[in-house]
């Protein structure tokens, strides 16, 4: 599938790639990733997204054409009501198509994602319980040996992950991986990724199937649909990436970022009359992370947007391909529908030109004799 963006360099929207993101900005990144995810439901799957629904496995073949095909059969149905302009058949359209897209976005790589997830919010929990316990004064020396195997975990995890990944064809960095974990999007981008690997792989069958099948009509009504639904799956998880960057992440780091340059001034207009030195301590600290978190919520927000443009320019591209296919598929619809009335047409015209036997003339000649004979006999009676 030419027109699709090759795995391999999708993989780049998938990770932070600047080296002053690692060094000089981490406390500040994760401070944002983690603000972000809070804002935004968590920083695990966003509610009712695409990556929400995903299976943590990949979806064989049969339940991948299944999905597929409910899209098709719907979409050919509002076709046929389409002057009416019932809303009811655009819909279940659109409810199939996600339904579809999650079947299609499913991989081993995203419950991967999950498990690391759910490994790393253990560990902070266990870290966040063991300086407690020492604040308070009490032993803290359980909790953080647990943390310590907890965090052992966690780097397995990553490595899992990594191995995962390269199953669906993206080859990253293990840093690259934890980046990829910590992202408030990075469920977006492992959804995105899997769909399209599995677009590519039932598209291979289905090419193989038809490259076997010769001028098989049905075969070939049946792909040219099924293509067209694969790049609307395509376009449907495309599309609700590119719109939770634009109506959720993005609002909700700006967000952010103004709540953290209102405490910067606040904290600035407290500084100015204290003589405290404890106080100042403080005070100057928060500014120093105040301006760590903007640098780094600046940084978050031009990787947002380069891969808003990334994901537009590939959505563009699916957009077009879809209407061609449409189109193609429309049309040798309609083209099998004529060589189908054709045929028709023939078998009818067989049938009209059909001749009933022809039927012998009846002469009545036996009758004839009868009424002749039977005429003779009243003549020759005497008349009374």
């Amino acid at each position: 599938m030419r027109f699709l963006i090759p795995i391999a360099l999708l993989a780049a929207l998938v990770a932070f790639q600047r080296p002053d993101w690692v060094t000089n900005l981490e406390n500040g990144l994760r401070h944002a990733a983690l603000r972000l995810g809070e804002v935004g439901g968590g920083p695990g799957p966003g509610r009712g997204s695409t990556a929400d629904r995903a299976p943590a496995r990949e979806p064989d073949r049969a339940a991948s054409l299944a999905a597929v095909g409910r899209v098709t059969e719907a979409q050919a149905d509002a076709r046929g009501i389409e002057e009416q302009h019932d809303p009811t058949a655009r819909d279940r359209v659109q409810a199939l198509l996600r339904a579809a897209a999650s079947t299609m976005a499913g991989s081993e790589a995203m419950g991967e994602l999950r498990s690391l997830r759910d490994a790393r919010a253990r560990l902070a929990e266990l870290r966040d319980r063991a300086a407690a316990a020492r604040i308070a004064g009490s032993d803290a020396t359980e909790l953080e040996a647990q943390a310590s195997r907890a965090g052992a975990e966690a780097s397995r995890r990553i490595d899992a992950f990594v191995a995962r990944l390269a199953e669906i064809g993206v080859t990253i960095s293990r840093e690259a991986a934890e980046k990829l974990a910590i992202s408030v999007n990075g469920d977006d981008m492992v959804a995105l990724l899997a769909a399209y690997a599995s677009v590519e792989k039932l598209e291979a069958d289905l090419r193989a199937a038809v490259a076997g099948a010769g001028d098989n009509e049905a075969v070939l009504r049946r792909y040219y649909g099924i293509h067209a639904t694969l790049l609307a799956v395509l376009e449907t998880v495309q599309a609700e990436a590119v719109s939770r960057i634009d109506n959720l992440l993005l609002p909700h780091l700006d967000a952010i970022d103004r709540e953290t340059r209102d405490l910067r001034n606040d904290a600035q207009a407290r500084l100015r009359p204290m003589r405290d030195p404890g106080l100042r301590a403080s005070l100057e600290a928060n500014l120093r992370t105040q301006d760590l978190t903007l640098r780094a919520t600046d940084l978050y927000r031009r990787h947002l947007q380069d891969q808003r443009t990334s994901l537009t320019q590939a959505l563009d591209r699916t957009r077009a391909a879809r209407g061609v296919a449409d189109n193609t598929a429309r049309t040798a619809s309609l083209a099998y529908d004529v060589a189908a009335l054709m045929r028709a047409e023939r078998d009818f015209g067989a049938v009209t030109a059909i001749r009933p036997p022809v039927i012998l003339p009846f002469e009545g000649e036996a009758l004839r004799r009868e009424f002749e004979g039977l005429s003779r006999r009243l003549g020759e009676q005497p008349a009374s």
